[in-house]
C-alpha cells in the first residue's frame, strides 16, 4: 500500500506574504489566546473584588456578581476583537513589507545595470570605478535621468582629482589619523541628490594597517561636491552604533 504524501508546507515561506488564509491562521490565534487568557484576568479581578469587600472599600456589587453566561460573551467579544486586530495589523504589515522589498531591475547605457525600489522611491547600481572597483551609487527616481547620467560622467572624468581634492580636505588638522604615515580613501558609497550635487563616504586604509584596535572605533569620512563638482565640504562622522 502506497503511503499518502502530505504537500509541503514552508510555515516562513508562507507567512511572506498577505493571504485569507494567514489572515484566518493569526485571527484563530489570537482569538485562541485571548479566550485562554481572559479567564484569568477576570478571576484575578474577582479575587481582587474580594478582597476589597474584606478590606471594606467599597466596590460595586455588578462587578462581583457577573453572571457565567455575561462573561463567557464578554471573553467571547474581547477575544474576537483582539483576533481581528492582530490579523488584520499583520496582513497590513506583510503588505508594507512586500511593497518596501519589491524591486524592478533597468540598465542605462552609462549607468550600466540598475535597481528601482517602488517603496523607496530610488534606484541604486554598482558601477565600476577607475580604480577598477565598483561603488554603491543611489540616486532618486525611477532610473538614472539624462542629468544624472551627465553628473555621473564628469564625475568619473575628474574622478583623480576630484578624489585627491576630498584627501587633503580630510586630512587637515585635526583629524582622527593625526599619526598615520599614509592614508588612503576609497569610495564606498555615492549618493547623487535631488539638488545635483555629490555625497560620498569612504572606506580608508592606513599605514601602519592596526591603527585602529577595532571596526567599531572607526570614523566614517563623508565629503559633498556641488552641480558644478566644486569641493562643498568634508567630514569624520563618529563610528556607527
Amino acid at each position: 500500500m502506497n503511503a499518502m504524501k502530505l504537500p509541503h508546507h514552508d510555515t516562513v515561506t508562507a507567512f511572506e506574504q498577505p493571504s485569507v488564509w494567514n489572515w484566518l491562521v493569526v485571527f484563530v490565534c489570537g482569538f485562541l489566546t485571548a479566550c485562554i487568557i481572559s479567564p484569568v484576568v477576570f478571576f484575578i479581578l474577582w479575587l481582587l473584588g474580594k478582597g476589597a469587600v474584606v478590606v471594606h472599600v467599597p466596590v460595586p456589587a455588578a462587578l462581583l456578581d457577573v453572571p457565567l453566561s455575561s462573561a463567557v460573551r464578554i471573553i467571547l467579544m474581547l477575544a474576537t476583537v483582539f483576533g481581528v486586530l492582530l490579523a488584520t495589523v499583520m496582513v497590513m504589515e506583510l503588505s508594507r513589507n512586500r511593497r518596501k522589498d519589491a524591486r524592478t531591475q533597468g540598465h542605462h547605457p552609462v549607468i550600466g545595470d540598475f535597481e528601482y525600489s517602488p517603496y523607496l522611491q530610488t534606484w541604486h547600481a554598482n558601477p565600476v570605478l577607475p580604480t577598477g572597483k565598483s561603488v554603491r551609487l543611489s540616486a532618486y527616481g525611477s532610473g538614472p535621468s539624462t542629468v544624472q547620467a551627465a553628473l555621473w560622467q564628469r564625475y568619473i572624468a575628474d574622478f583623480d582629482e576630484l578624489n585627491a581634492t576630498a584627501t587633503r580636505s580630510l586630512l587637515t588638522e585635526p583629524q582622527p589619523l593625526q599619526g598615520c604615515i599614509a592614508v588612503t580613501f576609497t569610495p564606498s558609497g555615492i549618493t547623487l541628490t535631488r539638488d545635483g550635487e555629490i555625497h560620498m563616504g569612504f572606506e580608508f586604509a592606513t599605514l601602519p594597517e592596526d591603527f585602529w584596535k577595532s571596526e567599531e572605533e572607526e570614523p566614517y569620512p563623508t565629503a559633498s561636491f556641488t552641480a558644478a563638482l566644486e569641493l562643498k565640504s568634508t567630514e569624520w562622522l563618529p563610528p556607527y552604533g
